[in-house]
C-alpha cells in the first residue's frame, strides 16, 4: 500500500519520462515555498525555497535533456519517503545514468519540504569524462 507522502514523491519523480524536461513550474509546485534541497548531499549548499529550486531546475535543463527516472524501490517512514533509482540523462551530449538515492521529507500539506539526493559524483564524471574538479563545478552552477 502506497501512503500519501509516498505518492507525493512518485508523482513527483513520474514528471521525468525520459523526453523533454517537465513543466519546470509544475514540478516545483511540489514543493513547500521553504524547501530545503541538496543536488548532492553534503557536498553541494542548499538550494532553499521554490524559486530557488525553480533556477536550479532550469540551469539543469540547460546542459541536460531527456531527464528519466526508474524507479527501482521505495519505503517510508512518517514524513520520510527513501527512494532508490537510476536516472538517465543526455548532458553535454553524453548520455550517462546515475544510480541514487534519495530521501524526500513530505511535509502535512502532502509538499515535499525537502530533498537529498546521494551519488557517487566520480562514477558521473567518468561518464562524461570530467575531472573531478569539473564534476563539482557541474553540481554547483
Amino acid at each position: 500500500m502506497t501512503t500519501k507522502q509516498e505518492a507525493v514523491v512518485l508523482g513527483f519523480l513520474g514528471n521525468f519520462t525520459g523526453a523533454d524536461w517537465p513543466d519546470i513550474d509544475a514540478l516545483v509546485a511540489c514543493f513547500s515555498l521553504d524547501s530545503v534541497n541538496y543536488v548532492l548531499f553534503p557536498t553541494t549548499k542548499p538550494v532553499v525555497g521554490r524559486e530557488k529550486l525553480k533556477e536550479e531546475l532550469v540551469r539543469q535543463a540547460k546542459m541536460s535533456q531527456a531527464p528519466l527516472s526508474d524507479i527501482k524501490a521505495y519505503a517510508s517512514s512518517g514524513k520520510y519517503v527513501f527512494v532508490e533509482r537510476v536516472d538517465s540523462f543526455v548532458t553535454h551530449g553524453i548520455k550517462h545514468t546515475v544510480s541514487m538515492n534519495s530521501v524526500f521529507e513530505v511535509n502535512s500539506d502532502n509538499l515535499i519540504s525537502a530533498w537529498r539526493e546521494y551519488f557517487d559524483s566520480g562514477d558521473v564524471a567518468r561518464q562524461l569524462g570530467m575531472s573531478a574538479d569539473d564534476m563539482g563545478k557541474l553540481l554547483q552552477g
